[in-house]
């Protein structure tokens, strides 16, 4: 198991179980797979020839044990080191946001960006998560005290403008006026999943600039 190897980031070299050094050349290779591609590194050691634990750490016949380090492996370490050292906080993160995330992948289709560049993804996915909370938002409250709590709302106006909560409250306002008379929350999520394929205003699912089209049911968690 590569995890009985220890990496010497200082040297950019491995220590094996029984002692060797397994080193690099530094050259770097590329792996490919159906979904990405990453570079890695090669590490070995001549001593594998004579060692005595040969047959039970490698099935190779010839040569010997071969470690590879992906361009990302920093990243995987300390990303298990934080998971190993805060065990309740993970848990408590799962509970959280992993059914979330779920949500949006699964149900809704949302597997990769449409978009390039940390600006524009962070605002495709600021989208996607405004589109979440006005969902989860709206089978909590309900329309109505949707509506009641943006009216009694009293935002910080050196980050939200007035203008801003304005135009909030008359675009929900005015959807629920035109999708759910009564203001049921089955109508609404009607609504909400009918709006993807309609000439609606503003649209939230733009369909004919071919942004989000990740699913039919886009609105449907």
């Amino acid at each position: 198991m590569v995890n009985k190897f220890n990496y010497h980031p200082d040297s950019d070299t491995y220590t094996c179980p029984q002692g060797q050094t397994l080193s690099t050349t530094g050259t770097l290779h590329k792996k490919t797979r159906q979904r990405d591609s990453h570079m890695y590194k090669k590490y070995r050691t001549p001593a594998c020839k004579t060692c005595p634990a040969r047959d039970l750490c490698t099935g190779r016949k010839s040569g010997g044990r071969e470690i590879e380090r992906s361009e990302y492996a920093h990243a995987v370490e300390a990303n298990l080191k934080n998971l190993q050292e805060n065990k309740e906080l993970y848990k408590r993160r799962q509970m959280i946001i992993e059914h979330i995330f779920g949500t949006v992948k699964r149900k809704w289709g949302f597997n990769f960006t449409d978009l390039r560049g940390l600006p524009k993804v962070n605002g495709e996915f600021a989208l996607i998560m405004t589109v979440y909370n006005l969902k989860r938002t709206i089978n909590i409250l309900g329309p109505l005290n949707l509506i009641n709590k943006i009216k009694s709302w009293k935002p910080d106006y050196k980050k939200v403008s007035l203008a801003s909560k304005s135009s909030l409250l008359d675009l929900i306002e005015g959807f629920f006026n035109d999708f759910s008379p009564d203001l049921k929350v089955s109508k609404t999520t009607h609504g909400l999943n009918s709006i993807q394929f309609s000439d609606y205003g503003i649209s939230l699912y733009a369909s004919k600039t071919g942004f989000f089209p990740k699913s039919k049911s886009f609105f449907t968690a």
